[in-house]
């Protein structure tokens, strides 16, 4: 007569496909994290465009756009390109007797590019005022 014990322990089959859960289980959890890493990576970049865009905003408040219309400058591993064109022609200012001022004025608008690698990374424009002394003060 046979004795009833019943074997203990996993079959092959039941292995392979233990395994077979487990690696389908690992692999999207791979590629679950390569896609957070890349979205880090983009964010970062995007984050350091934006900071060397606002340091480049703040430089050009320095630029008179009559006396440099064009140029560049190195902001950081960012390189800064602006160009400014006229919107209307320099005419003079005033003073407050109705008087010729010291210096022409006129209205332009400036194109910032800021490049990184040959590729740009942001582009923007913006209305500037440029100025140009044409007079010297009258000596009384």
């Amino acid at each position: 007569m046979r004795s009833k014990v019943r074997a203990r322990g996993f079959s092959l089959l039941e292995a392979v496909v233990a395994l077979a859960i487990l690696a389908a289980a690992g692999m999207a959890l791979f590629a679950a994290m390569t896609q957070s890493v890349q979205m880090v990576g983009r964010a970062e970049r995007a984050r350091d465009a934006d900071l060397a865009l606002r340091n480049s905003l703040a430089w050009v408040e320095l630029v008179n756009p009559m006396e440099e219309p064009t140029g560049e400058r190195d902001v950081g591993a960012y390189l800064l390109r602006w160009r400014a064109e006229p919107l209307e022609a320099p005419r003079d200012g005033t003073t407050g007797y109705l008087q010729p001022g010291l210096y022409q004025i006129g209205l332009y608008r400036m194109k910032l590019e800021l490049w990184r690698d040959g590729t740009l990374e942001r582009e923007v424009e913006l209305n500037r005022a440029g100025y140009r002394q044409v007079r010297k003060p009258q000596v009384l």
